[in-house]
């Protein structure tokens, strides 16, 4: 797989006199304003393509922060979309935990939204788990749980319990 990078940078170490003797002045924390990333596989197509106004790059954990993210993704039949004001990308970039206002929606049929103010995504499998309670709205109906499990390649999604249901007459 490939990826493909655009970004401003706008600064690079920061060192604050309150931190330990340990932190190292080879260690590097970046941040950027107006990044794209995008992922492709080994055709060229794109797997995704993750925006944000914001990021930094914690220098010991290697974690980036960004705000107001906007993640699209595409499986075989639906587009994703999944949005925040704020995500953290693990170091490795295979998780993206959003955070605040957390929205995650298809295009496929049937359509839905998904609104919760945390969501985890995980790059390798493909599924976004909400830890605590979120709403699903469709067609059909609404439906609200403690926890949801989306697996966006098998378009399968698994509620928690407590699971309470609205739907059109």
């Amino acid at each position: 797989m490939s990826w493909l990078a655009v970004v401003t940078l706008n600064g690079c170490a920061r060192r604050d006199l309150n931190e330990s003797a340990e932190f190292e002045s080879t260690d590097i924390g970046y941040s950027a304003s107006g990044i794209e990333l995008i992922q492709t596989d080994v055709e060229g197509r794109t797997r995704y393509r993750l925006t944000a106004t914001e990021l930094s790059q914690d220098p010991r954990s290697r974690e980036m922060q960004l705000t107001s993210v906007d993640l699209r993704m595409a499986t075989a039949d639906t587009a994703w979309q999944a949005t925040a004001r704020t995500a953290t990308l693990s170091a490795d970039a295979r998780k993206l935990a959003f955070r605040d206002r957390v929205l995650l929606e298809s295009s496929g049929q049937p359509a839905l939204q998904l609104r919760t103010d945390a969501l985890d995504y995980d790059f390798l499998t493909r599924r976004a788990r909400s830890p605590g309670s979120a709403r699903i709205s469709f067609a059909a109906g609404e439906l609200t749980a403690n926890r949801i499990d989306v697996d966006l390649q098998r378009q399968r999604l698994s509620l928690g319990n407590s699971v309470h249901g609205r739907f059109a007459p």
